[in-house]
């Protein structure tokens, strides 16, 4: 989540702070007091007990496993299975959406820096789907970088991935990186694509929602009170941190935070208002061990494979959501 893109977070994060003061509109568009039972209620809607003997916070593969020498194409179905292959807890997708309006695995607004295409800040609103998943993938070089394109893969749509990924019985955790407000005046059809995708994934299949506004989540519940939800928060710039009334009347019960803004006391807090605290996207040893003693309850990293052998032999705890 770190790089490019932090001031367009920031603001759209300072953003759903201020739709925090009109939460009774927001539960009038779909946040309630009393949702529905959480599809898969026995892993979504009831907090798993950790495995005896874990002493480490659970790990997100952020946009799959990418950052630990592998340079597969992240937001890929390659990455996320060698992600779940060497034993993360929970997967990691961006979303965004194509102008038809289907929702594709994708981080930036632009599509140049992850795959062939040639023409700079194409954004992927001007691309139909059948466009977008025709271009090439690109490795993985970070947030900056244009890896080597790979003439045998092509950028997938989120339900491909999903498909591809359901055998390993991870959790995914789908991010909603774009703005559907930015759709052509066409918000609602964007929520209810992502809602189709999510509800026609395959069983077993277990995915959390995370946004970076308030009044994103709450519209997406509408669509689907089901699908455990998560608010995604940038610290840089906030004027004030997120409570859990805030989150829990749009019907949040996650706070994915950047590291940065973590303390042991904040962690505690949320804990009491009966939040989940998820930490985004620390690279070192250092940065995990702090986060292990403040609390929190996973922590999101490019470097999934060394979070692992860091957290060894005690292994991350289960997951929770």
């Amino acid at each position: 989540m770190k790089g490019t893109y932090v001031h367009e977070r920031s603001r759209r994060a300072a953003a759903g702070l201020v739709g925090a003061l009109t939460l009774g509109a927001l539960a009038a568009c779909g946040g309630s007091a009393r949702s529905p039972e959480p599809r898969g209620a026995d892993v979504a809607g009831v907090a798993r007990v950790p495995v005896a003997g874990c002493d480490a916070p659970s790990v997100i593969a952020h946009r799959g496993e990418t950052g630990d020498g592998r340079a597969l194409p992240e937001n890929s179905a390659e990455a996320e299975l060698a992600a779940a292959g060497e034993g993360v807890t929970y997967l990691n997708l961006d979303v965004r959406w194509t102008s038809d309006g289907v929702p594709v695995a994708l981080h930036d607004p632009t599509v140049d820096r992850t795959t062939s295409e040639q023409t700079p800040q194409t954004e992927v609103t001007s691309l139909t789907a059948e466009q977008y998943t025709a271009l090439n993938e690109r490795s993985y070089a970070g947030d900056t970088g244009r890896g080597e394109i790979i003439t045998t893969g092509h950028p997938q749509t989120l339900a491909r991935i999903l498909a591809a990924v359901a055998r390993t019985g991870r959790p995914v955790i789908v991010q909603m990186e774009g703005d559907p407000y930015r759709l052509g005046g066409r918000p609602s059809e964007a929520f209810a694509s992502l809602a189709r995708v999510v509800e026609h994934a395959a069983d077993g299949t277990h995915v959390i929602v995370a946004g970076w506004t308030l009044a994103d989540l709450a519209a997406f519940h509408a669509d689907d009170p089901r699908t455990p939800l998560a608010y995604l928060f940038e610290t840089i710039g906030a004027h004030g941190y997120p409570t859990g009334p805030q989150l829990t009347a749009v019907g949040a019960h996650i706070l994915y935070i950047d590291f940065r803004g973590v303390t042991a006391p904040l962690v505690a807090h949320w804990h009491r208002q009966g939040l989940k605290v998820w930490a985004w996207t620390p690279a070192s040893p250092v940065e995990w061990r702090r986060l292990r003693a403040d609390g929190v309850d996973a922590i999101a990293t490019d470097r999934a494979q060394a979070y692992l052998a860091w957290a060894a032999p005690t292994r991350p705890c289960d997951a929770q959501y």
